[in-house]
């Protein structure tokens, strides 16, 4: 019987990848914990979910399937409404939670007063398989954003202090990371800050949430340790991007139906930016920015830099004609030539200035790309630590690592 009012609702939106589901599932029965729910929104999947569903006796499903696809957004939005929990944590069907998760975040949200958001560090693991750079794949926290530097234990962010963060995301500056594993949501935030179709938006769901919720939270928790493990698997997003396979990636991910009459409400500026040629992830990067443009308060004086957008998606381009080798040369020209003046001139230089560097390089070239996005001062350089968990083959072998060092990664609750 479903318990009524849970503590915790679990979101697991999936299609097709049952085997991960798995994992993560497991690390939320791990936590022992009675007063949660887990929503499993399954998205026309043709794997047997319910077969394996109806087999787990030690925690509440809320089970529910499509009959025909629907866009990953969509679905976000009816995991959501079927929870029923007083906080929501999103995961990835790839992803896992970490030992004592669930113990840790009572505390702090019992010692906060019930804050509206929690927003915590992650630790990043990849499958073997994933990144040519590291065929052994990897397990590692990564400490992404300035905020996680702010304090040693747990802290109630400064409303304006995230606010300021969450505006250079309106300019294209990474210093918030956007997945939606970094937070924990009080529910009735979710529905207050919600538009009609839902909490979730645009191509890039979790962008815009990140982007709404930094702009509408008064009361913000910030545990500055990793306590999330974001999987990158053969069947994720990450795979397709780190493979140079990013267009795939998006036709199979991102089908988010957009208007871009709608979007742009006849700026000029914006629909430039709409036809610029270049990376999906960046294009659906501004689609969640002028999603949540719409959606925010206007007297917030929001301003996309569409001049910049421009130009990152320039550098994308060359980096992919000139260095990459991704896209032939006769394509680079061709939507090189669809620009504005001056963002051709810039296109063209840095496309020379690429292959430059490309014949010259000693430089691993996956470092060439991160060189690249620190120049371009796209996101905040990471301060990573990689452990050596031993041979390994899902995430469930971190999880169990983990445990091992369990003394090692409990949060301390009271500050200290």
């Amino acid at each position: 019987m479903r318990r009524a009012n849970p503590m915790f609702s679990i979101l697991l939106p999936s299609r097709n990848r049952l085997e991960l589901l798995r994992h993560a599932i497991a690390s939320v029965i791990a936590q022992g914990d009675q007063d949660i729910e887990i929503i499993v929104a399954d998205n026309a999947s043709s794997d047997d979910y319910a077969s394996y569903l109806s087999q787990l006796s030690r925690v509440t499903i809320v089970y529910e399937r499509c009959d025909t696809p629907i866009s990953v957004t969509a679905n976000w939005n009816r995991a959501l409404g079927l929870a029923d929990g007083e906080y929501v944590i999103m995961l990835g069907d790839d992803d896992a939670l970490t030992p004592n998760l669930l113990r840790d975040l009572r505390a702090i949200i019992e010692r906060f007063d019930r804050p509206e958001v929690v927003y915590m560090m992650a630790y990043h693991y990849a499958y073997p398989g994933v990144f040519p750079h590291a065929p052994a794949g990897y397990f590692r926290s990564v400490n992404n954003s300035p905020l996680f530097d702010m304090a040693k234990g747990p802290f109630l962010l400064e409303p304006e202090v995230g606010r300021r963060l969450a505006r250079k995301a309106f300019r294209f500056r990474h210093d918030i990371s956007f997945n939606a594993q970094h937070y924990v949501w009080r529910r009735d935030f979710m529905s207050k800050n919600a538009r009609e179709t839902g909490f979730f938006q645009s191509p890039y769901p979790d962008y815009y949430a990140s982007f709404v919720t930094f702009f509408a939270a008064e009361r913000m928790v910030v545990l500055p340790s990793p306590r999330v493990i974001i999987g990158i698997s053969r069947s994720s997003f990450g795979f397709y991007y780190a493979n140079n396979r990013e267009q795939e990636g998006a036709r199979e991910f991102f089908t988010e139906a957009i208007s871009e009459q709608a979007l742009s409400e006849g700026d000029d500026a914006i629909e430039q930016a709409l036809r610029c040629p270049g990376s999906p992830h960046y294009r659906n990067w501004l689609i969640a920015v002028l999603c949540a443009t719409q959606s925010l308060p206007r007297s917030l004086g929001l301003r996309v830099d569409h001049r910049r957008y421009r130009r990152i998606q320039s550098l994308e381009l060359a980096f992919q004609a000139g260095f990459d080798k991704t896209m032939s040369r006769s394509v680079f020209w061709q939507q090189v030539g669809t620009m504005d003046p001056r963002d051709r001139r810039f296109a063209r230089l840095m496309f020379w200035l690429l292959v430059v560097v490309e014949r010259m390089s000693v430089i691993p070239r996956h470092l060439v790309k991160s060189m690249v996005n620190s120049l371009s001062r796209i996101y905040h350089f990471p301060s990573t630590i990689t452990y050596d968990i031993g041979p390994h083959e899902t995430i469930l072998d971190a999880y169990r690592w983990l445990e091992t060092k369990a003394g090692a990664v409990t949060v301390s609750t009271s500050g200290e």
